[in-house]
Formats: C-alpha cells, structure tokens, sequence
C-alpha cells in the first residue's frame, strides 16, 4: 500500500477514537478541539511511521493496517495520559494518571521510571514476536492463543486502574481478550506476521468495544461516573455520532475495494478462508455503522448523585435527555 493510503488508514483510526472519546467526555469537559483534533494528527503520524518501517507487509490487506494502526495511536495516547501528563485528578472518578490501589502516583520520576520500562518491554515482546512466524496448521492453532496477547494486556491495565475504584468485574475483565482472540481468528486469514496479528487484533478490538460501549450499550463512562454533567454539548455529540458511523463505512468502502489475491504457497482453503474473513469483517464494518446511525437514543452519559441539583435518572440518557436534565 502507499504512503497516501497509509495516511488515509491513520486519519480514519484517529478519527474513529477522536469521535467516540468526545462523545463520552463533552457533557463533562465541553467538546474540546484540541484532544479531538489530538488523536487524528497521532493517527496520521502512526500511519506514516508503520509505513516507513515496514510494519505491515503489503499483502495483508487494509484490515490489518487498520488495526496495527489503531494500537500505535491508542498506545501512545495512553501512555502519554498515564505516564505523562499533569492534570487535576480530582476532575475523575478514576485517576488517569498512573495509579496505586487507586491512588495516583504524583511523583514525577517514578512514574516516568514505569514509563521507560513499558516502553522497553514493548519494544523486547516485538522483536521477540518478530522472530516467530505462523505457517504450519499447528503454529497457527498456538497463533490463535497468542493473538488475544493484546486483549490480555488491555484487560489486566484496565483491571489495575478500574478494580480499586469500581470492583472487579470478571464479564469486563474477560471482554477484551475474547474479542481480540476473535479478532485475531479472522486477521489469521490475511497474515502470518506474528507483531502484526496481535497489534492488530488488539486494536480491533479496542475499537470494537468502545463503539459498543459508547453508542449501543449506554451508561457513563467510568472515569465520570459521580460527576455531574456540565455541559450540553448537542450539536458537537451528533456530529461525532455521524463522523463514527462514516469511519465504518468507509472501512466497509476500503475493504470491498481489497483485491483477493491469494498469499504465496497458499492452497484453495486458505484462499476460501481469507474471502471469508473478509466478507465477515465487510458485513461487519457495514452492520456496526449502521447501528451506529440508527441508536439515537443510546447515549453514554447520565447525571449523578454529583450533580449539582439534577435529578438521578436511570438506564442510558440521550442527548435530548441531557439537555433537559441540565436546564
């Protein structure tokens, strides 16, 4: 693929993670351009460095770029909250910022301390990864395994930063690395790079759940839980809604424009299994864009005991119902 086609992936992931983010945060902070515009530019700039680095061979097709994208921007967004950046703590219900049993750690070098040593371990697991490769049916039954490596990981930093604060919840904790296993099951069918599997089945995944999460399934976001809604954001949460659904379609666009060249030394199963997996992520993208579009009332916000004077509703608010609860 091109470096403009690279380009277009990281702007559609960055896009994709820009909209729900500011569809859950905006009733809390306001719709800020800056974190929106924050993510596109991360994607873009992802894009161009897997690009340049040969992360993704050219065989694998868009999906896997797609997802392998989605990680490095989310990775790096998540760090930089986690590791480096000075904010209010006390502004979430959970701390953002790295945490101990949920309190957050304060201090400068230990944090970035924890800081180089993720960044480190990364680095070994994707060299380590990269030596390894799936081509007999064995390799790729162990690959099946492995994949989900980055659903493990998503749900242990999720369980570390959430537990202290909310419990544990064995449905959530398992929720990301099933998902990516999935993910991962259907990515077999595209490539046999190891890195590429499990970062791209990882982020697959993240995106997967939080379009759930934030449009199909209601509720509010956990790091808002007990706070009030501030603000009402309209106008700026139907553009994101219009905005996520548009990335699916035009995922949905990209991959009914993938040409269905079989891998080398590929038999006539394995190409079967790959138009498979692709007509299954097709039906996918177009489906979850769709509902998307159609859930007008699954929002992910509602006032909280927090609030200043509203009332405490129950179940998933819509935008309306916001607007009406803050007047």
């Amino acid at each position: 693929m091109s470096l403009a086609i690279y380009a277009a992936v990281g702007a559609l992931t960055g896009l994709h993670a820009s909209t729900w983010g500011a569809f859950k945060d905006s009733p809390f902070e306001g719709f800020r351009l800056t974190s929106f515009t924050r993510s596109i530019v991360l994607g873009v700039v992802s894009g161009l460095l897997l690009n340049l680095a040969g992360a993704v061979r050219p065989a694998s097709g868009v999906l896997v770029a797609v997802g392998v994208c989605y990680t490095a921007e989310r990775l790096v967004t998540e760090w930089w909250k986690t590791i480096l950046r000075e904010d209010f703590q006390g502004a979430y219900a959970i701390p953002m910022r790295l945490a101990v049993r949920g309190r957050p750690v304060d201090a400068r070098l230990p944090r970035y301390a924890v800081g180089a040593v993720i960044v480190l371990g990364f680095v070994v697991a994707y060299l380590v990864a990269s030596r390894l490769s799936v081509h007999s049916r064995q390799a790729s039954y162990s690959a099946a395994l492995l994949v989900g490596l980055g659903g493990w990981l998503t749900a242990f930093g999720g369980a570390w930063k959430d537990a202290p604060v909310e419990g544990f919840q064995l449905a959530k904790f398992f929720r990301s690395p099933v998902v990516a296993t999935v993910w991962g099951c259907v990515l077999l069918a595209f490539t046999t790079d190891l890195p590429a599997l499990i970062l791209s089945a990882g982020g697959l995944s993240v995106a997967t759940i939080e379009t759930y999460k934030t449009f199909l399934a209601g509720g509010p976001p956990g790091k808002f839980a007990t706070k009030p809604v501030r603000f009402v954001p309209d106008r700026a949460r139907r553009a994101c809604r219009l905005a996520h659904a548009t990335t699916y379609l035009l995922l949905a666009a990209g991959l009914t424009a993938t040409p269905l060249h079989a891998r080398p030394g590929a038999t006539s199963a394995g190409q079967a299994g790959r138009e498979l997996a692709l007509l299954a992520a097709l039906v996918w993208a177009s489906a979850v864009g769709g509902l998307v579009l159609r859930s007008t009332n699954s929002a992910t916000v509602g006032t909280s005991s927090g609030s200043d004077g509203l009332a405490e509703p129950t179940g998933s608010l819509s935008d309306a119902d916001i607007h009406r609860a803050s007047r």
